[in-house]
């Protein structure tokens, strides 16, 4: 009897230790990042793997490579800038914002321990890096665009370098020199006003943010579009259609 119960205390004693053992063994490593072979450091969240996709904390990557950073909590706003370069994207949407032109993300962006996560992909296409994936070391491996890493990655760089081709539909519906995007700003509140002219019948919507709103065209083709909603967005999109062709204009606002 007490031979039993020696051994079934041993073989209790023994479960935490074998659980630890497999549990460390089957860990995956920590995922790190370098910039032009320097290593970036992450002071609190680290990078993880989320739907088959690795996400970075912004923050830290974008101040190394040189960016200033802006967090807007109202509007869940992440506003990066460098020279004339302007990058947006909001929380839990999966597109962002360059310079007025769309970029599509792989997953949303999103929050894990109070900081902002995006796919690794968004450091290549909006903040125009080369981006590899060195899968012995488990790390992200950010270039200039001029630069090469030889023999760092067993993946095809992670770039946006595809052309796009000339649109067989595209006009001139627009008469560019006349749009003119205006906005006032009220507390929080900001009102904002794009008024221009387009080829008479055309069928025009304005976009602000991800919201698209028709527009009303007058007879000779000139609009004025206003709407209120928060403050904080700096640009629009101005599209007009008519007889199967389309225009696109991206604009910023002027404050006023």
């Amino acid at each position: 009897m007490l031979k039993k119960l020696a051994s079934l205390v041993l073989a209790l004693a023994l479960v935490p230790v074998a659980a630890f053992s497999a549990s460390a063994a089957s860990a995956p490593a920590a995922i790190k990042v370098e910039y032009n072979k320097k290593a970036i450091v992450f002071p609190d969240q680290k990078p993880v793997i989320r739907d088959s996709r690795t996400l970075v904390p912004i923050r830290p990557i974008a101040e190394s490579l040189g960016f200033d950073v802006d967090w807007n909590e109202k509007t869940r706003t992440v506003t990066i800038n460098k020279g004339t370069n302007n990058v947006r994207l909001v929380v839990t949407q999966k597109i962002a914002k360059k310079n007025g032109q769309t970029i599509n993300l792989d997953v949303p962006a999103q929050i894990i321990n109070q900081r902002t996560m995006v796919p690794v992909r968004f450091i290549a296409e909006a903040l125009s890096y080369n981006v590899n994936w060195d899968q012995a070391t488990q790390t992200v491996l950010i270039v200039d665009e001029q630069s090469s890493q030889p023999n760092a990655s067993t993946e095809k760089p992670i770039t946006n370098t595809e052309q796009k081709q000339p649109d067989a539909n595209a006009a001139n519906l627009i008469d560019r020199s006349s749009i003119k995007g205006k906005t006032f700003a009220i507390a929080t509140i900001g009102l904002y006003r794009v008024s221009g002219s387009v080829e008479p019948g055309s069928d025009v919507v304005v976009t602000l943010e991800d919201n698209t709103f028709e527009v009303d065209v007058n007879s000779d083709g000139t609009f004025e579009f206003n709407k209120d909603t928060y403050d904080g967005i700096r640009n629009f999109t101005l599209k007009a259609e008519k007889g199967g062709k389309v225009d696109t204009f991206e604009g910023e606002f002027v404050s006023n």
